[in-house]
């Protein structure tokens, strides 16, 4: 059995009855239950994409037996209902031959691993296809890019995600890159900075707090010896500052997620009273605790708030609904302007605010390296070009290189091999390597041959 803090042990005693405290302990020894969300703007675009090879919805559902959550969100498509959130059948997945943290598909941004505990937040924050969203604590970027999947950059909706530690920041970036979001920046940042930065701006903030990660022992030792009753106080402290930042950038009639991945009282139910007694405009909608002896996942707490006034982006409920309906618009150079941060060039959407003062890792998307003598393209274009993008970029002619997602060259091209083009390729120049109708990346058609360009630190080893 799991050698739990003494101290923890005591405290969870006095929050649960004797029955339901031997159960909570024998969840300790049971195993971590995964989920998976799927990347719906991705899923529609291939569904529209008229590609007979590419992968649909509904057989990703049937071939990998993925059963929707409960509160999963949903959208209507096509005359059929698309589900994001699943619980995920590791033993079935295992019997086939498949690991979905090392499948084409994953690497393709077509879902993202996620307990189902973690999902839950955002299901419940009401995000509207317009919403301008921040992320305060983002990494590695579960809520965020499940936030950006309920988000139209037609609309107008944009999502500004940000991480104060620098290390976690770049893993942020990358899965942001990976899910193939257009309409977001990442910052690295101070949360008092970004309040500063904007204030009552957000329609939707969420504040996934660093806590002392009582909710994880299950599955991370590492989380059971750094606990003490000393860390619980100090993430305390911590959570306050955030959530008064998060209050000043929050718009009138926005709403504001509080989530932590602990069960203490201090961390949960006292930052849900402090935020109510410090700011009079807000009122709770909704709160949970999530309990692993009581639904599959791991230790959670949400508080959803809503602050009174009058909501800026209201009158757009009327044009463009409270979900989204479709994907967006084929890629499009000129719903961009063009930035240059040293030799990467990025495109930066239209609708994204001003950002100057702030440390920004990531606006939009990088689309090119400059290199000595010549520019090439960056592996994040590969992943917002979608089905209907003919030509991409001009200085860009990408022709697409599709396989099966079992042929042995896609396996091949994830570890960073040189492959042999598809049947009737022939052309030269640069190439988008596909996985079933969704790109994986880059590579460069030579006599028959894509030289690899897969980046180095995403390669399967």
């Amino acid at each position: 059995m799991k050698q739990l803090p003494a101290e923890f042990c005591t405290r969870m005693k006095a929050l649960l009855s004797e029955g339901e405290y031997d159960a909570f302990l024998e969840s300790f020894e049971k195993p971590a239950v995964r989920g998976l969300r799927l990347n719906l703007h991705k899923l529609m675009e291939l569904e529209e994409s008229g590609n007979p090879e590419a992968i649909r919805y509904a057989k990703l559902v049937a071939d990998w037996h993925l059963e929707p959550m409960p509160e999963s969100s949903r959208i209507s498509f096509r005359g059929q209902t698309m589900y994001a959130s699943f619980y995920l059948d590791d033993h079935y997945l295992e019997s086939i031959g498949i690991r979905p943290g090392k499948h084409p598909y994953h690497e393709a941004g077509l879902y993202y691993i996620q307990g189902p505990e973690a999902m839950q937040v955002v299901q419940h924050m009401q995000i509207r296809p317009f919403d301008r969203v921040i992320d305060l604590c983002a990494s590695p970027g579960g809520k965020s890019t499940q936030a950006a999947d309920l988000l139209s950059g037609d609309a107008g909706g944009f999502l500004i995600s940000n991480e104060y530690v620098a290390l976690r920041a770049r893993t942020l970036s990358s899965n942001i890159e990976r899910m193939g979001i257009r309409n977001a920046v990442v910052l690295n940042e101070d949360t008092g900075k970004i309040a500063d930065h904007f204030p009552e701006f957000f329609t939707r903030v969420l504040v996934d707090a660093p806590c002392s990660g009582e909710g994880m022992f299950r599955k991370d030792d590492t989380a059971i010896t750094e606990w003490s009753p000393e860390n619980v106080h100090m993430c305390a402290e911590r959570q306050r500052e955030i959530t008064a930042n998060a209050y000043r950038m929050l718009a009138p009639g926005g709403i504001l997620a509080y989530s932590t991945c602990t069960f203490e009282k201090e961390e949960d139910e006292d930052i849900r009273d402090y935020l109510l007694s410090s700011f009079p405009e807000l009122s709770l909608l909704y709160e949970k605790r999530v309990w692993p002896h009581r639904e599959p996942g791991e230790g959670h707490y949400m508080a959803i708030f809503r602050k009174s006034g009058s909501d800026p982006l209201a009158a757009l409920e009327k044009t463009y609904g409270t979900c989204i309906s479709g994907p967006d618009r084929a890629f499009e150079e000129k719903d961009y302007r063009r930035q240059q941060v040293k030799d990467q060039g990025y495109l930066v959407p239209s609708m994204l605010p001003e950002l100057r003062g702030l440390r920004c890792l990531r606006a939009g998307i990088q689309s090119e390296m400059s290199l000595k003598n010549r520019t090439e393209p960056a592996h994040a274009l590969s992943h917002v070009l979608n089905p209907a993008d003919v030509a991409g970029l001009r200085q860009f002619d990408l022709e697409r290189c599709s396989y099966p997602a079992t042929d042995p060259r896609i396996d091949q091209y994830l570890r960073g091999l040189q492959i042999t083009a598809p049947e009737g390729v022939d052309g030269k120049g640069w190439c988008i390597v596909c996985a079933d109708g969704v790109a994986l990346g880059l590579g460069k058609l030579v006599n028959g041959q894509v030289k690899n360009h897969f980046p180095k630190g995403l390669r399967f080893v």
